[in-house]
């Protein structure tokens, strides 16, 4: 039996069982997600490879196992490399753009899918040098091709790594079902509810988004701001004390998927304040927020400002802005009729948004024919 080695960020073993309990999903399509990769272990013996907060080694069913490592040993040569000798995989699939596995498969002959969710830059020296190495390693014959999430971030392997269209295979999530319904105009517009989906961390906008609802407060304007996601939760709160809006910021933590898209739907306005140097593809959570129809504010993040147009499908503002973001939400919340506007566009905000191959098929596919003997790569391809 070939062995597969699944290269990712999360923590497969922890998701298989409580999933596996009928506890609620933590994002879209997890389950799918989940029972993909544990289906593919009656052909293979696949074990997951996590990047996750808990360092384990275990068989959660037979031939499939979770192995969690942490950063420090995800990215030390040192420490990685021996352990992808131990896994010894006869194939791969790499969910992102590591400098030290993608190298070590081209170096050893292994098949290897790679599929990110990642826009490629090259403002920095630094940057430039890993994008040659990486851009080496996404060339050799053990690649079928390269998967990336969505438009923006699969041009970006073209523009930025120099890989051709015939090897850039992009992929989206299944489609979302937009609520039938558009939304109101709020009920105040001196008070609106924001809500936040994601990692909370300074890349992401967070801070951005605290001093924007204080800059909001010293017009009188009260911008009340729920944070779903983890990160350092406790000094975001200690940030919102100092700015004096801690009486209208809240922290959640972790929520099911199902209570992130309820509190989207009754949310005044959702924020996607991604900064740019956060290396994102195509953010579930803009998706999710315009399937609720409800207004989006979003930064000018190359990921996905070009994919929606200012004003007719949400509000832009300048990445790392605090004050045009204070701008963007004072205008909305005083502003009913574009509120509703962009609650009645935003189904078509999210049908453009739609550009790729079903991910569940990429991965079906490749485990069928690793070696692209069929062709399905030019059926995919951005040729």
């Amino acid at each position: 039996m070939e062995r597969l080695l699944v290269f990712q960020y999360g923590d497969y073993g922890a998701a298989w069982r409580r999933l596996s309990e009928g506890l609620p999903e933590t994002y879209r399509d997890q389950k799918a997600s989940v029972d993909l990769i544990a289906g593919l272990s009656a052909r293979f013996h696949v074990t997951t490879l996590a990047v996750c907060d808990r360092p384990h080694r275990e068989e959660v069913a037979p031939n499939l196992w979770s192995v969690g490592i942490d950063d420090a040993t995800a990215y030390s040569a040192r420490r990685i490399l021996p352990l992808l000798a131990e896994l010894a995989p006869d194939r791969m699939i790499v969910r992102m753009p590591h400098r030290y596995a993608l190298p070590w498969a081209r170096w050893r002959g292994v098949p290897t899918l790679p599929v990110f969710a990642d826009i490629f830059g090259a403002a920095t020296l630094r940057q430039r040098i890993e994008n040659r190495l990486l851009r080496w390693a996404l060339s050799g014959p053990n690649v079928p091709c390269v998967s990336n999430h969505s438009l923006n971030a699969s041009l970006s392997m073209r523009t930025v790594l120099g890989l051709t269209p015939d090897r850039i295979v992009p992929w989206d999530r299944p489609p979302l079902t937009p609520d039938p319904q558009a939304k109101p105009a709020a009920a105040s517009t001196c008070l609106f509810r924001a809500f936040y989906a994601g990692l909370v961390v300074k890349e992401k906008g967070i801070g951005d988004c605290l001093e924007a609802s204080a800059l909001l407060a010293s017009r009188n304007l009260r911008l009340e701001i729920d944070f779903a996601g983890s990160g350092d939760l406790r000094a975001w709160a200690a940030r919102a004390e100092v700015l004096g809006i801690a009486d209208r910021i809240r922290f959640l933590g972790n929520l099911p998927n199902e209570e992130v898209r309820a509190r989207m739907r009754s949310a005044d306005l959702v924020l996607v304040p991604s900064r740019h140097d956060y290396a994102e593809g195509l953010p579930n959570t803009l998706c999710e927020a315009l399937a609720a129809r409800t207004p989006v504010v979003i930064s000018d993040h190359p990921a996905f400002a070009s994919r929606l147009q200012k004003d007719l499908d949400c509000l832009m503002f300048r990445a790392a802005d605090p004050g045009h973001l204070a701008a963007e939400i004072a205008r909305l919340m005083q502003d009913g009729s574009l509120q509703i506007s962009l609650s009645e566009r935003a189904p078509v905000a999210l049908a453009s948004l739609a550009y790729g191959w079903d991910w569940f098929s990429l991965i079906a596919q490749y485990a069928d024919d690793p070696a692209n003997a069929s062709g399905w790569v030019a059926d995919h391809c951005m040729s």
